[in-house]
């Protein structure tokens, strides 16, 4: 973003490549199995592989599902930490933690950091309650958000996957054609 670069992402939700990588030419193809020989394929076809090895090392998997884990760009949601700063190092301070590294750890990333990514992209967690137009802006506001929490007050936050977005929103924003957000927020458990 800061030099101007066009954000190119050419794998789906899936794992799958887009239509948007090499001219579509491995659309649909995962990028942990058949697409990776696929490129090799591709590539050697055309006299252009250096090098093809086999070797072991260490690859992300994600702790809950035990499966690889494929980084991509996204869109994501940040908050400015400036303005609670002081007052997140001092809660942080206030916990005993299980175990104790983690306080070390939290209080290193919170001391450092302007910004904090707030948003993940699961299928589980407390979804951010927010809205884009047709223009792909974000569209939250006050009235809007005393809804959705009161939805949730009554239903669960899971109403928010239940519901279309018409039916999440305030009466005076039905027929917009505003999307729903489907981005979490990061959350910690505290226990007293």
């Amino acid at each position: 973003m800061r030099e101007g670069l066009e954000i190119f992402s050419p794998v789906d939700n899936a794992g799958r490549f887009t239509d948007e990588f090499c001219e579509g030419s491995f659309a649909g193809l995962s990028v942990l199995d058949e697409g990776n020989q696929a490129i090799i394929d591709h590539v050697s076809k055309r006299d252009v592989l250096l090098l093809e090895e086999k070797y072991n090392h260490k690859y992300p998997y994600d702790w809950r599902t035990k499966k690889p884990t494929i980084f991509r760009a996204t869109e994501q949601w940040f908050a400015s930490v400036e303005g609670f700063r002081d007052q997140a190092l001092e809660a942080v301070r206030g916990v005993q933690w299980t175990p104790e590294a983690g306080e070390k750890r939290i209080f290193n990333m919170i001391e450092g950091r302007n910004d904090w990514c707030i948003s993940r992209q699961r299928t589980w967690g407390v979804p951010i309650p927010v809205f884009y137009d047709g223009d792909g802006e974000p569209v939250l506001n006050q009235q809007i958000i005393s809804r959705v929490a009161e939805l949730f007050r009554e239903h669960g936050s899971d109403i928010w996957w239940e519901l279309e977005a018409e039916d999440l929103l305030p009466e005076q924003y039905r027929g917009e054609g505003l999307q729903k957000v489907r981005n979490y927020f990061v959350s910690w458990i505290y226990l007293s």
